[in-house]
């Protein structure tokens, strides 16, 4: 893949940025190991010799020490050099004690150890490695250049999976000769000797595969090239045996994915020598195979995941495209340089030429699968530390796992389990761009896409497959949604309306969520269900009531980012963006929430209540036992004086989110903590209503809420009785004439 685009001022701009102002993870990398291997002969030592001191010794010694180069400025990086001699006998002796382990069932864990930087860059890089498609050079490719992504780009074996070489040797206590904790691999041949390199075919890179499984990259060396005569066989041309070269080192690297590039250099004439370690170094820094998957050719899924969230923070007016100032502003905050429109019309040209069958361009915009495209042509010219660099600025590890911040789950200063007003303007945006019919309804396509960014299993939190790793320390879970369609009065269908009380406050959204016992159900086959942009608020906002710190952390994996000190999204100097959707009536009404606790004693009717009061199943009395609180939530929309009128008359809807959490009665030997529980919660000023539910048929239902009642909640705290199952009471007959001095409780309504 070649692309004319290219400025070279830009590169020289773009070459001071690299690697600067990253964002650092817990596992940075402090050191890297390479070791050198090959026949006896190949120039091995002179190789190391030369690089070191930039100077070509005829007389080096059979075997260099142990070299260790001064921490590199760019990556803080000390690298070690490793020689060798006989290093074949050394790899054959560990895979045959690895042999002799393996059948006596004392093998070391299957996971490669990591090195002395306590980071497993080595093990980042996985047995399909740089074939000759995307993600390899062949025969002396030039190093990597600029920083900058966007203003330059130049033209351009299967088998059981066994435990590794690197897991082994952690479980043993002698040393293996120097060839363990190696992070990469320099395999040298000689140019001038065709033996050497059948032999990496036929010996070394099969033992190298065995020994590591795989996990080490390789970087290929033909070494003399100041001796190398392409027409030294009779009768063939110059170009007839480099054409046969470069096909030789095409299908070696076809079969053997873990080379991750060939290099023809010369020792003697300084040749190429410092590009041979370097990439050697940058095999172990910029990982290929988290990026590229090579079975399918193309991005892998979780590098597809991590550009498209990245694309999606960038993408301020929320119409799925990147426009130029938008994808300016990415590359200057990544990068530090800035794009201009002559970059941008040859990026352009380039994705939709090597893109032909999808839309990468749209209204001289970039879409996502163009965006991934751009990263797509540097992986494939070998220039790995770009897509690397944006990855870490933005909090991607060596396996492309997301690094959330501690002061994500620390939150801002005033934080309180309440979403936050830019939290909320996220969700609204992220709710109208996925909606794609535009009908106030998120199908499960559209939630699908929301959640598509995050790892597997794509979820949204509140789905019982998540919910159970998320939520299950917490005091609560939340409720599963049902799979029926929810309905609201915006949308043209109603739901079925109901009173609450003759204040006038009506329940006014479709059918809800059900608690769902997750034994009784397969798992695999639970769904989301298509929500209403309430529906969608009111199930973050059960979330943020859950675990305030596991929601914002959820949001910044969708791509919000809020600044810890004030609260407000952090979008730096901006104009005003004019969103490109058309706002849903829900969307504009004000709203607030309200936490509600629904406390009684057991068989009380609570998880009828709620299914009641949500109004979501179509027999609320069709219950099973509660485990553990359960959170579930609804609206309702009232109409209140507004506060901004002149005048007195004018009213204004509002919506009011109920979050109810249903707490049943603890085991006997759990009844302290949850006690306990509850007062925290009580005494935080975390919740703002009490329910307490008694059985209208027994009074030691009541005696028991009258119990909560005293020695759970204090007098400024707001409480309801709410009597169950009232429908079971006899009434009074009308002609009972009672005096009232002998009145006595007929139900155990009369006597609450």
């Amino acid at each position: 893949m070649s692309a004319a685009v290219s400025n070279p001022r830009n590169i020289q701009e773009g070459g001071k940025g690299i690697n600067k102002n990253t964002n650092a993870t817990d596992s940075k990398r402090t050191s890297i190991t390479i070791l050198v291997l090959g026949d006896e002969g190949v120039g091995k030592s002179s190789l190391i010799s030369t690089f070191v001191s930039r100077h070509f010794s005829e007389v080096v010694p059979g075997i260099m020490t142990r070299v260790r180069l001064p921490p590199d400025p760019e990556n803080s990086c000390i690298t070690t050099i490793v020689d060798s001699q006989g290093g074949d006998a050394a790899l054959m002796s560990a895979v045959a004690t690895m042999s002799m382990t393996r059948g006596t069932g004392n093998s070391g864990p299957g996971t490669p150890a990591g090195n002395s930087g306590g980071v497993g860059g080595a093990s980042g890089e996985g047995a399909s490695g740089g074939a000759a498609m995307k993600g390899s050079s062949v025969v002396g490719a030039s190093s990597t250049g600029a920083a900058d992504p966007i203003s330059g780009v130049s033209g351009g074996s299967s088998g059981e999976t066994v435990p590794s070489f690197r897991s082994f040797s952690t479980s043993v206590n002698h040393s293996m000769g120097g060839i363990e904790n190696v992070d990469s691999i320099i395999l040298i041949y000689d140019l001038d000797r065709d033996e050497t390199f059948f032999r990496l075919e036929n010996h070394w890179l099969p033992l190298i595969e065995r020994c590591y499984n795989g996990e080490l990259p390789v970087i290929v060396a033909g070494n003399k090239m100041d001796l190398f005569l392409p027409s030294s066989t009779a009768g063939v041309t110059d170009e007839q045996v480099l054409a046969r070269s470069r096909q030789q080192i095409v299908s070696l690297m076809q079969r053997f994915r873990f080379i991750r590039q060939c290099i023809k250099c010369s020792a003697k004439n300084l040749l190429r020598v410092d590009e041979v370690f370097l990439k050697a170094q940058q095999a172990v820094l910029y990982p290929f195979t988290p990026l590229y998957d090579l079975d399918v050719g193309r991005l892998s899924e979780d590098c597809q995941r991590a550009f498209t969230r990245i694309f999606r923070m960038y993408d301020r007016d929320n119409d799925g495209l990147l426009s130029h100032s938008e994808l300016d502003r990415f590359q200057h905050e990544t990068f530090h340089v800035p794009v201009y429109e002559r970059d941008l019309t040859g990026w352009k040209k380039v994705v939709t030429r090597n893109n032909p069958n999808e839309e990468v361009v749209r209204d001289g915009k970039f879409t996502v699968a163009g965006f991934l495209a751009i990263f797509d042509v540097f992986i494939s010219q070998n220039r790995l530390d770009v897509p690397w660099q944006a990855l870490r600025k933005f909090g991607y590890d060596d396996n492309l796992s997301l690094h959330v911040p501690e002061s994500v789950y620390r939150g801002p200063e005033d934080a309180s389990w309440s979403l936050t007003p830019s939290a909320r303007r996220f969700l609204t945006d992220l709710f109208h761009q996925f909606d794609s019919d535009h009908d106030g309804i998120l199908s499960l396509e559209d939630i699908d896409a929301i959640f598509s960014i995050i790892p597997e299993p794509s979820l949204p939190p509140w789905h019982p497959i998540r919910s159970r790793e998320l939520f299950g320390e917490f005091f609560s879970s939340p409720s599963m949604p049902s799979v029926e369609l929810p309905r609201s009065e915006s949308f043209g269908d109603l739901g079925i309306s109901q009173s609450l009380s003759a204040s006038g406050i009506t329940i006014v959204s479709g059918e809800s969520f059900p608690s769902v016992d997750m034994s009784s159900i397969d798992r695999a086959s639970l769904v989301s269900t298509p929500l209403s942009y309430l529906d969608w608020m009111g199930l973050w906002h059960t979330v943020s009531v859950i675990s305030p710190a596991t929601a914002r952390a959820e949001l910044f994996r969708l791509g919000h980012i809020e600044d810890g000190r004030t609260g407000k999204r952090r979008r730096g100097k901006k104009k005003s963006v004019t969103p490109s959707y058309e706002s849903t009536p829900d969307s504009t009404l004000p709203s607030r929430e309200l936490r509600v606790l629904l406390l009684g004693s057991p068989s009380s009717g609570k998880t009828a209540l709620i299914n009641s009061w949500c109004g979501r199943v179509k027999k609320p009395l069709d219950t099973r036992k509660t485990k553990k609180p359960m959170t579930s939530n609804t609206f309702v929309r009232l109409k209140r004086k507004n506060p901004k009128s002149n005048k007195g008359d004018e009213y204004e809807t509002v919506v009011v989110h109920f979050i109810i959490t249903e707490v049943p009665e603890a085991e006997a030997e759990n009844q302290a903590l949850r006690r306990k529980q509850l007062s925290e919660i009580l005494s935080n000023g975390h919740c703002d209503l009490v329910v307490l539910a008694f059985d209208s048929t027994n009074s030691a239902s009541l005696a028991y809420a009258k119990h909560l009642e005293s020695t759970l909640l204090t007098e400024d705290l707001a409480r309801v009785y709410v009597a169950t199952k009232s429908d079971q009471c006899l009434p009074r007959k009308d002609d009972e004439e009672v005096e009232e001095d002998e009145w006595q409780p007929a139900t155990v309504i009369d006597e609450a």
